[in-house]
């Protein structure tokens, strides 16, 4: 029977709070010889004998707990680890290589495929695009309290939380600061500002002291390059992730579940425009509605004088041209872009197809439709008014 008053973890962490690195190093040595299983008082084995001057054997040890982590699937935590080890000795490049043989071994064996925990974009490279990756990825400690971004600011990297735990906020229309939710370790940030117009919709703050992983936008580029893979890799992230996103806050496909919202997504064909391209104009058949990923794009019309009227400015994540889609009537207003534009195109047959498979859709579409129509009412003849709105009956 263990007659000791306290462990001998408690008393590292008494001896850390005294600042007794030694003694604190100790303790935890001790207990780890009876914990081994316990990886994070390894690793503060680690950091302690770091901060010691023993470097060699700091390693060693921080090498022993990545591998352990990454052995049991928590491919983040060792990723962090690994950036430790290149900080104190910058010539060991050899350990996100076997960082990612590790995995890639585990996530491919039978038995794992059910038990290891899938991490979005990581999980789904080979090993020689995972080692590619982990080269370019950039570790970044934050104490707690502190912003991580703030709403409004460029952002062109994806960010992916390897410890601790940040804080979302939002400003509302009045300018207050609105609590939106917490995210722990595995956590994305970033991702839709990065694949939308590169500027970040909220503000992220350190709850406790965390580690963010960070690769940004250029460092992709150039691993895609090398493996042209991670592209679709990356694509079927955006489609989970930020697509669907798209779609849930969406009043035009809120009602729908996750299961059906993929069903409509796989329908959507990605599109590059460039900047005052004219999509389409006022008397055009009705081929596409078009949901905006990143750009913007002008709706406007002619009044009765023949003079340009600006209904609307369309930013990341709007819906339009469903009306003449619903209707099935000529287009009613000019779309045009008024920069380099990426779009979300649903063909007028898939349409078609979700309005069928979906019922409820169609009513959501009618009255979204009519909300639109009665701002265009202000530009548009009485008559003509008038014959869209018995179309909609």
């Amino acid at each position: 029977m263990n007659s000791r008053r306290i462990s001998f973890k408690e008393e590292a962490h008494q001896a850390l709070s005294r600042r007794e690195w030694k003694k604190a190093l100790e303790f935890f040595q001790k207990h780890c010889v009876e914990e081994p299983k316990d990886l994070r008082s390894r690793l503060k084995v680690a950091e302690l004998l770091d901060r010691l001057g023993q470097k060699k054997e700091a390693i060693q040890v921080y090498r022993e707990v990545a591998e352990a982590y990454a052995g049991d699937g928590f491919l983040l935590q060792a990723i962090s680890i690994n950036k430790i080890i290149l900080r104190i000795d910058p010539s060991l490049k050899e350990v996100n290589d076997r960082l990612a043989q590790l995995y890639t071994e585990k996530t491919r064996g039978s038995e794992s495929l059910q038990t290891l925990p899938h991490i979005p974009l990581f999980s789904d490279l080979n090993q020689h695009e995972l080692q590619a990756l982990l080269s370019r990825v950039h570790s970044k400690t934050f104490p707690k309290e502190a912003t991580i971004c703030r709403e409004g600011e460029g952002g062109d990297s994806l960010m992916v939380i390897s410890r601790g735990e940040v804080g979302i906020s939002k400003r509302n229309p009045d300018g207050e600061e609105v609590w939106i939710r917490p995210l722990k370790e595995g956590d994305f940030l970033g991702e839709f500002s990065f694949f939308t117009d590169q500027k970040r919709y909220a503000n992220i703050k350190a709850l406790t002291e965390c580690e963010i992983l960070e690769i940004s936008r250029n460092e992709l580029d150039e691993t895609i390059k090398i493996h042209p893979r991670i592209k679709e890799v990356l694509h079927n992230f955006f489609v989970e992730r930020v697509l669907d996103l798209f779609l849930a806050l969406s009043p035009l496909f809120s009602s729908l579940t996750f299961n059906e919202r993929k069903e409509v997504l796989n329908r959507f064909h990605l599109r590059q425009i460039p900047g005052e391209t004219l999509l389409f104009q006022r008397g055009d058949p009705p081929h596409s509605l078009f949901l905006l990923k990143s750009g913007e794009v002008e709706i406007s019309t002619r009044n009765r004088q023949g003079q340009k009227v600006v209904l609307d400015i369309q930013k990341s994540g709007n819906f339009f041209g469903e009306i003449s889609l619903l209707l099935n009537k000529p287009r009613m207003t000019d779309a045009k872009t008024t920069r380099p534009s990426e779009l979300l195109e649903l063909t007028r047959e898939d349409f078609g197809a979700c309005l069928i498979q979906f019922p409820s859709l169609r009513s959501t579409v009618k009255e979204i439709s009519s909300k639109r129509l009665i701002r265009i009412e202000e530009v548009f003849s009485q008559v003509n008014v008038e014959k869209a709105k018995e179309a909609m009956v």
